[in-house]
């Protein structure tokens, strides 16, 4: 059973339609049961009409209104109700829509339906009842379902699996989960894993899902006592996975725990009550794929057809169904194998054949370049948390995406822009494995990874409010002049703000003023007189020629090393004329120290 809310407007409609002696909410399926492709007609059932007053449908799950000659027309002869090709907003596929409309038959002897009317006002206050009423409808339809239910609701919804909301006084504490040393890759830790102390005697289970990231050496998470009216425990007596995970080494509670104010939140509550379902769920596609994850690892579990031949007559016999299992891993070591062969032979169905792919290849690492605008007046701390909330998003899509997906460049686009703060994303440039994703991939909005596990690799976020950092370290003997590092910060400085000023547009007029290379920046550069190296402006370089390319054995025994630092944490260095860092659109730099060192 479905359940659409009519609004006020769509009541309304179809009350003033009813009213004048029009059909009013007649129902069509969208598409018709006979129509093989667009442009869907649907007769209307009282024909000729005169004009069709209004169209109500579902569109993306949700109440629609469809526009006349946009999104449909009625016929010449007023006999069918056709949706547009080109542009039109068309009904969700399944679904069942509404037409108001007039037939040319219709003999109404009401007509003054006008604002301020007696009619009107009384169809007014009628509708306004009617349309209370579909609220108050659908917010018990909403009742009912685990993803929709809040409250109360809740409470009566996890009942029936015999799950209790937790209330306010059971102890809880925060856990902190550590990587096994040398380990790689994202490690999945789900809500509801148990931790115990050694003795087994105190049992506590996490609220909610975490991932360990690779680089990432701890995560911590909020546990809760599992049993009512016990005695909370001090630090680090919660040390024992009742489970073990792959690639964790060790688990513990930095701090004492504590008794909690608060009753367990809607959200937990659906979170432990979805637990409970995915551990009752045997036998099915949705159980293979939950006992892998208690394993600690993300698998594609997909059904598959092998050939059974014939011996004899060289033929195929019958095509035989399996069940693939494809783990998200580096490495399958054998531990690791065993233990999820084991957990399939548990939960797999009775004479279906689920075997694990264990030609597993390394994932596909996914190195994206992203350009984002951010609102201008967030402080500092708060654009980087929004880089961090970037980050953990894009790594969780790419460590969960299936194995048969190409993955979506709209999906990445849409969860970058759900965080309030960002106002504009553009993706620069997507590599998989080091290969340039086609800009063909990119417009069709695909990244082309359809047959393979991937993992975010390399994540450059350029943000225009926060600067890409420069250092220059400069060494020089002690039996010559030193530099002199007010002319050095001037002269960078000075180089910067051109640099600035240039790249604040989508397109520069020479993509070559981007690249800076350790030539270019040794001629900015300033050094003693004794050298005799060439140097100016970066002005000097754009608009006519310098001498040819600068490189270390121009400045004699001094060396000098450029380090560009994003935000991201990446770091580039030049130090040999090969050497360069291309600046993206709207990117700023921002010179943080100059450092100087004598060496004998």
């Amino acid at each position: 059973m479905s359940f659409r809310r009519r609004n006020y407007a769509e009541v309304m409609d179809n009350l003033l339609t009813s009213v004048v002696k029009g059909v009013s909410a007649e129902s069509h399926p969208f598409p018709p049961a006979d129509a093989q492709e667009a442009p869907y007609v649907h007769s209307l059932e009282r024909s000729p009409a005169a004009d069709i007053i209004a169209v109500y449908g579902s569109r993306n799950g949700q109440s629609h209104a469809f526009v006349k000659d946009k999104d449909y027309v009625l016929s010449e002869d007023g006999t069918q109700l056709q949706w547009m090709e080109e542009g039109a907003q068309l009904p969700d596929k399944g679904t069942v829509f509404h037409v108001n409309y007039l037939p040319k038959s219709a003999t109404g002897t009401l007509s003054d339906i006008h604002v301020g009317s007696v009619l009107r006002t009384l169809a007014e206050s009628v509708g306004l009842e009617i349309a209370r009423l579909y609220a108050q409808l659908e917010a018990v339809y909403k009742s009912a379902y685990i993803d929709t239910a809040t409250g109360r609701a809740l409470d009566n919804v996890v009942a029936l699996l015999g799950t209790q909301r937790v209330k306010a006084g059971r102890f809880n504490g925060e856990m902190e989960f550590s990587r096994t040393p040398g380990s790689r890759g994202s490690i999945y830790i789900p809500a509801g894993t148990r931790v115990m102390t050694v003795d087994g005697n105190v049992e506590y289970e996490t609220t909610a899902s975490i991932t360990v990231r690779d680089g990432q050496n701890t995560a911590r998470v909020i546990a809760r006592d599992v049993e009512e009216n016990t005695q909370g425990v001090a630090a680090n007596e919660l040390t024992v996975l009742a489970k073990p995970i792959t690639g964790i080494v060790s688990v513990t509670n930095p701090a004492p725990t504590a008794v909690t104010n608060a009753d367990e939140t809607d959200d937990e509550l659906k979170t432990r009550a979805k637990n409970f379902l995915h551990g009752s769920e045997r036998a099915t596609l949705g159980a293979i794929k939950e006992a892998v994850a208690k394993q600690g690892i993300l698998a594609d579990v997909e059904e598959v057809e092998r050939d059974l031949f014939d011996a004899e007559d060289n033929q195929i016999k019958v095509k035989v169904g399996q069940v693939k299992v494809i783990p998200h891993v580096d490495k399958l070591e054998p531990e690791l194998s065993q233990r999820i062969n084991t957990a399939i032979s548990d939960s797999r169905p009775v004479g279906v054949n689920v075997f694990l792919d264990e030609s597993v290849k390394a994932p596909t690492k996914v190195d994206l370049c992203l350009r984002i605008v951010t609102s201008m007046d967030l402080l500092e701390q708060d654009l980087r948390a929004v880089q961090d909330s970037v980050r953990e998003k894009i790594s969780d899509y790419f460590s969960s995406l299936p194995i048969n997906k190409p993955g979506s460049v709209n999906r990445i686009i849409g969860l970058v822009l759900g965080i309030n703060e960002i106002q504009d994303i553009q993706i620069v440039e997507a590599k998989a494995d080091g290969v340039v994703i086609s800009e063909e991939d990119l417009g069709k909005g695909q990244l082309g990874l359809a047959d393979k596990t991937t993992q975010l690799g390399t994540l450059e976020i350029i943000d225009p409010n926060l600067p890409t950092l420069l250092r220059v370290m400069i060494t020089h003997p002690e039996n010559q002049d030193p530099p002199n590092p007010p002319q050095i910060e001037n002269a960078l400085n000075t180089m910067i703000a051109e640099l600035n000023d240039m790249n604040d547009t989508e397109e520069v007029d020479n993509p070559e003023k981007q690249v800076l290379n350790f030539s270019k920046l040794l001629y900015v550069l300033p050094l003693p007189e004794a050298l005799a190296k060439p140097q100016g402006s970066i002005h000097d370089v754009w608009t006519g020629p310098i001498p040819a390319g600068l490189t270390p054995g121009d400045i004699g025994d001094y060396g000098v090393q450029f380090v560009f630092t994003m935000e991201s944490g990446l770091s580039q260095t030049l130090v040999t004329e090969t050497d360069n860092y291309r600046l993206t659109a709207y990117e700023r730099l921002s010179l943080v120290a100059v450092k100087i060192n004598t060496v004998s």
